[in-house]
């Protein structure tokens, strides 16, 4: 199953990646850390937000979550992370599994080229 909007979004957008990189300097590492350290916590709120059918907590969780997504770059999961929040402000808890599913299979895509980015 294509999706348009999705595919045509980078794992990682490499300009702000780029502008991060120069504007962090030696404390980049640590952000991406910092990512890759709360990314599997973010998860588990959302996953139990979903099965809690639990629409307000959904939508707060995914909002603060796609901005920390947005603003690293990891772009196509930020998408996916709001319409996890859209899903919550609209109550269509039956859409939630769904774009959570995805939302991980493309977190795990996003682990491995953030970590690429530390070496």
């Amino acid at each position: 199953m294509s999706d348009p909007d999705l595919d045509g979004l980078p794992l990682l957008d490499g300009e702000i990646m780029l502008e991060l990189r120069e504007v962090m300097e030696d404390e980049f590492a640590d952000l991406l850390q910092n990512f890759l350290d709360d990314l599997p916590l973010q998860f588990e709120r959302l996953q139990r937000a979903a099965d809690q059918n639990d629409a307000d907590q959904l939508y707060q969780i995914g909002h603060k979550f796609k901005s920390s997504c947005g603003s690293l770059g990891a772009l196509r999961l930020a998408e996916l992370v709001q319409r996890l929040e859209q899903a919550g402000r609209s109550r269509q808890m039956d859409a939630a599994g769904r774009w959570l599913a995805q939302a991980r299979t493309v977190a795990a895509e996003t682990l491995a080229a953030v970590r690429d980015q530390l070496i």
